[in-house]
C-alpha cells in the first residue's frame, strides 16, 4: 500500500470518463492509499508522472457541480495532506466567437483575463432594480508555480509546436475500451447557428435530427497545417456554475461580454479553497445540441496537456509550495456556501416573545465561560502554543483527524490548554465552536445531562434553525412545565447538530465526570453517527482506565494525543520564569538575580510536566525570608502532588488547622461551590465553644484573606449571575480533592465530615436572629445553604 504522505500533486476529475483517461497518462502505477481520513468517500487511483507523485480522485458517479468537487477536494487534503498544487482536469462545453476558434477536440486552459483569475463564476453575482444582473463571481487565480509553467509550456509549443495527438495516442494502448477514447470524424464536429435547437424530446444524433445544412451551420476554415495546431490550445477564461450550459445565445452573450472560452459546473467550487489550474477538452459547443460523442477524445486530450505541464515543473519547485492544506485553515471547503453572516444569523425573530429567557429558565444550562475565564486567568502568554502549531491539531482543523483525546498527568494543564484551544477556534469564522468543562466543584457541571444542556443552549442562542429543535421540545414539555429525560436532550442536540455546518465541541476534564459510563455510551453513538460526519469533537482528561479502555476504539488509536512532557515542561519554565522575574511574591529577590535564576532551574527542572507542582512550589517559596530558608526549600522539595499537598497540610499554623479543615470539608463534599461570603461564615462559626454559637462580629475583616488558611489549596473565582459578578471559593484543583478523600487525611473520611458540616449547619441557624428574618440573605448568606 502506498504512503499518502509521499503525493503532492492532487488531481480531480468530475466524471469516470476523464478519470480513466488521466490513469491512462500515468508514467507508473502505485498501490491504493495505505489509510484514508474517516468519512473520505472517494475513490483515488495513484501514480508518478515524470517525477511527481499524483493523487487523483473523481466525483461520485451522477454527481455534479461545484460543491460535489468541493467535497472531493476536501476530502483529498484530509487522505492526502502534503498536496501543494491541484489540478481540475476534464471536459467542457466550448463557446466558439469570430474571436477565438474554439474546436471539438482543443484543449482550453484557465489563465487570467483582466481582474478574473482564469474561473468566472456567472452564476453568482447580484439584480438591481433596472439594470441587468451584475456578475460578481471573480475568482482567485491559479497558483503561481502552475501559471509559470503554463507560461513556458506556451512559448514551447509556439517554437515548436506540442505533440499531444501523438501523446494521446501512446495512452491509447492503456484503455482496453480504446473507442470511446478514439478521435470521431472530423464530421462530426458540427456548429450549428445560435438560432437552431435541438428538436425537443428527440434521442436522434443531430446529424438526423438537425441535418448537415450549411444554412444552419456556421462556416469554418480548414486548418492550416503549418501554421495551426490541431487540437488547438485556447488560453482564457473558463466559465462555471452549477448549471450545465445549453443555450447558444447565452453562450455568445457571456463569449462577446466576459471572453468565456469554455463552461463547466466544478471549478468555481474549487478555485478560492483548493489552488488548481483548470484544464478542459472541448466536448460539445454549449448549446442544445450536446452529445457524448468527443467525451473520450476531449477528456484524452484535457489529460496529455496535464501531463505535459507536470513534466515541465521540478519537483522541488512543487515542494517549495505550502502544502494546500495549510492555507485552508480559516477557509474550510465544506462552507463554499457559508459565510460567516449566515453562521451569524440573529434570533431576533424568537426573542421577540421573551423565548430565550423561558429556554433558559427551562433548561437552566451551566455558564461554562467561567471556567474557561479562570482557566485564562491562570494560563501564562504563550502556553500551549506548541499544540496549536503542531500537526496533529492542525490536521484535526482540517478535517482529517475528525476528533482528539489529549490526555496527560494530573496538574499538566489540560483546562488551560483547552481554554487555549477554544480562544484560538472561536476566532475563525468557519466554524461553530462549542465547549463544556466539567467541573468536580459545581454539580450543574458533572454529568452528560449536564453537558447536553449547556450545548443546546449554546446552539439556541445562534441560529434558527437550531431554536425550532428546542422550541418543540420545550411545547413538547408543557411549555417548560416539565424537564426533558437525558436521552431526550440526547436526541434532541443530535437532531439539531444534523443540520449540515461544521461544528467543533471542545470538552474538558472527562475524569470529572460523576457519570462517567453514560458518557462513555453517549460518546460512542454520538461519534459513530454517520449524520455527524461534520461534527469534531477535542476532548480532555486524565488518561484512566476506562478512558483508555473506550475512547481509542470509538476514534483510533492515532488520535489520542498523550500531552508533550517536553513541550509542557517548556511551557512550565516560560511560566516559572515570568512568575520569578515579573511577579510581586519575589519583588525583594530582584537585585539578587543568582537567586531567581536558581529557583528558576529548580522549580522549572523538576516539574516534570505539573504545572500545578510548580505553581504550588513558588507559592510555598514565597514565604521564605532569607536565602538560607529559600535553599533549604529547593534542597527539599517534594516528589509529586500528593507530597506537596502534606507539607501544605502541615505547615498550616495550629490556630487555624480546625478551620481550615472545616472549611476543606465544606468545599469537598459541597454539591456547589460557595460563594465567598459563605465560606466567611463557614469558618465564623464557633464550634469548639459551650454553647456553640455564630457572631458576625467573627467574620474576617478582610473576606479574601480566607485563601490563607488553605494556602494553594483554594482560589476565589469570579462568577456572573444576573446582572452581577459573584466571588466563589473554590478547590484550587481536582487533585485537591482526591487527595483529601483517597489518602484517609484525618477529618475527611465522609463521617467526620458530615459530622462537622451538619454542626456547622445547625449552628449557623440557630444564630439567625428573629428580628433578622427578614434580612436573612443579605444579613446571613449562609442560612440557605445550612437549611437544604
Amino acid at each position: 500500500m502506498s504512503d499518502p504522505q509521499r503525493y503532492t500533486v492532487g488531481w480531480i476529475c468530475a466524471i469516470t470518463t476523464e478519470f480513466v483517461a488521466a490513469q491512462a497518462f500515468l508514467d507508473e502505477e502505485h498501490d491504493g492509499p495505505e489509510q484514508v481520513a474517516q468519512n473520505d468517500n472517494n475513490s483515488y487511483a495513484l501514480g508518478r508522472i515524470g517525477r511527481h507523485n499524483v493523487v487523483m480522485a473523481v466525483l461520485p458517479d451522477g454527481e455534479y457541480g461545484t460543491t460535489s468537487a468541493a467535497t472531493v477536494a476536501r476530502d483529498m487534503l484530509h487522505s492526502f495532506p502534503n498536496v501543494r498544487v491541484g489540478l481540475m482536469v476534464g471536459i467542457g462545453g466550448g463557446a466558439p466567437s469570430p474571436k477565438r476558434d474554439v474546436r471539438l477536440g482543443d484543449i482550453v486552459v484557465s489563465s487570467r483575463e483582466g481582474d478574473k483569475g482564469g474561473v468566472f463564476q456567472y452564476d453568482f453575482g447580484k439584480t438591481i432594480q433596472d439594470q441587468a444582473f451584475h456578475h460578481t463571481g471573480l475568482l482567485d487565480q491559479t497558483p503561481t508555480v502552475l501559471r509559470a509553467a503554463v507560461s513556458a509550456l506556451r512559448g514551447r509549443h509556439q517554437l515548436k509546436g506540442h505533440q499531444l495527438a501523438s501523446d494521446a495516442a501512446a495512452a491509447l494502448k492503456n484503455i482496453r475500451k480504446r473507442k470511446i477514447y478514439t478521435r470521431p470524424p472530423q464530421s462530426c464536429d458540427r456548429l450549428y447557428r445560435s438560432d437552431v435547437t435541438h428538436p425537443a424530446n428527440s434521442s436522434d444524433d443531430c446529424g438526423d435530427a438537425c441535418g448537415d445544412d450549411p444554412s444552419l451551420l456556421i462556416a469554418r476554415a480548414q486548418r492550416d497545417e503549418e501554421e495551426d495546431d490541431d487540437p488547438a490550445i485556447h488560453y482564457g477564461l473558463i466559465a462555471s456554475a452549477n448549471q450545465l450550459m445549453k443555450d447558444a445565445k447565452v453562450r455568445d452573450k457571456l463569449a462577446a461580454e466576459k471572453g468565456v472560452l469554455c463552461f463547466e459546473m466544478e471549478a468555481a467550487g474549487l478555485m478560492n479553497h483548493f489552488p488548481c489550474l483548470v484544464i478542459r477538452g472541448i466536448c460539445d459547443y454549449s448549446d442544445s445540441h450536446k452529445n457524448k460523442d468527443w467525451q473520450g477524445f476531449a477528456a484524452m486530450m484535457a489529460a496529455a496537456y496535464a501531463k505535459d505541464l507536470l513534466r515541465q515543473i521540478p519537483p522541488n519547485k512543487v515542494e517549495a509550495e505550502t502544502r494546500i492544506c495549510e492555507t485552508l485553515i480559516g477557509e474550510r471547503l465544506d462552507h463554499v456556501h457559508l459565510t460567516s453572516s449566515d453562521i451569524k444569523t440573529t434570533v431576533e425573530a424568537i426573542r421577540s416573545d421573551g423565548r430565550v429567557a423561558k429556554i433558559k429558565d427551562w433548561l437552566s444550562p451551566s455558564d461554562t465561560s467561567t471556567n474557561a475565564k479562570h482557566a485564562r486567568e491562570l494560563r501564562h502568554e504563550g502556553t500551549g502554543a506548541w499544540f496549536l502549531n503542531s500537526t496533529a491539531f492542525k490536521e484535526w482543523k482540517l478535517g482529517s483527524r475528525r476528533h482528539l483525546w489529549l490526555h496527560g498527568i494530573p496538574g499538566c494543564g489540560k483546562t488551560v490548554l483547552s481554554a487555549t484551544v477554544l480562544d484560538h477556534l472561536t476566532t475563525l469564522n468557519d466554524r461553530i465552536t462549542l465547549n463544556f468543562f466539567f467541573d468536580f466543584s459545581d454539580t450543574k457541571k458533572a454529568k452528560p445531562d449536564d453537558m447536553f444542556r449547556a450545548l443546546a443552549f449554546q446552539l439556541y442562542q445562534l441560529r434558527v434553525e437550531y431554536a425550532r429543535e428546542l422550541d418543540s421540545l420545550f411545547e413538547s414539555h408543557d411549555k417548560g412545565q416539565k424537564q426533558p429525560a437525558t436521552n431526550t436532550l440526547a436526541d434532541c442536540l443530535h437532531a439539531i447538530m444534523k443540520t449540515p455546518t461544521d461544528i467543533c465541541i471542545v470538552l474538558d476534564a472527562l475524569d470529572e465526570c460523576s457519570e462517567r459510563d453514560k458518557l462513555l455510551v453517549w460518546m460512542k453513538t454520538f461519534l459513530s453517527s454517520p449524520d455527524l460526519a461534520h461534527v469534531q469533537l477535542i476532548v480532555t482528561g486524565r488518561p484512566e482506565e476506562e478512558f483508555q479502555r473506550a475512547i481509542p476504539v470509538v476514534i483510533g488509536e492515532g488520535n489520542c494525543v498523550s500531552l508533550s512532557k517536553e513541550s509542557v515542561d517548556a511551557d512550565i519554565r516560560s511560566y516559572v520564569k515570568d512568575r520569578v522575574e515579573n511577579g510581586p511574591e519575589f519583588r525583594d529577590w530582584a537585585s539578587f538575580p543568582s537567586v531567581l535564576k536558581q529557583i528558576e532551574d529548580e522549580v522549572g527542572g523538576k516539574a516534570d510536566g505539573m504545572f500545578r507542582w510548580a505553581a504550588c512550589q513558588l507559592d510555598s517559596l514565597q514565604t521564605c525570608l532569607d536565602r538560607e530558608a529559600l535553599e533549604a526549600a529547593l534542597k527539599s522539595l517534594p516528589r509529586d502532588l500528593n507530597e506537596t499537598y502534606d507539607r501544605i497540610l502541615q505547615n498550616i499554623l495550629p490556630e487555624r488547622k480546625k478551620k481550615s479543615v472545616r472549611l476543606l470539608q465544606f468545599l469537598v463534599n459541597s454539591e456547589r461551590p460557595l460563594t465567598l461570603r459563605e465560606a466567611v461564615d463557614v469558618i465564623a462559626v464557633r464550634l469548639d465553644n459551650t454553647p456553640r454559637y455564630f457572631d458576625i462580629e467573627d467574620r474576617l475583616p478582610c473576606p479574601v484573606n480566607i485563601t490563607r488558611f488553605c494556602p494553594s489549596l483554594v482560589s476565589i473565582v469570579k462568577v456572573p449571575s444576573g446582572n452581577n459578578v459573584v466571588e466563589e471559593l473554590q478547590l484550587a484543583h481536582f487533585s485537591v480533592k482526591e487527595y483529601l478523600l483517597k489518602h484517609h487525611i484525618e477529618g475527611f473520611c465522609h463521617a467526620e465530615a458530615s459530622i462537622s458540616i451538619t454542626l456547622t449547619c445547625l449552628t449557623y441557624l440557630a444564630s439567625v436572629e428573629e428580628d433578622y428574618i427578614t434580612e436573612m440573605k443579605s444579613r446571613f448568606p449562609l442560612a440557605k445553604y445550612a437549611a437544604q
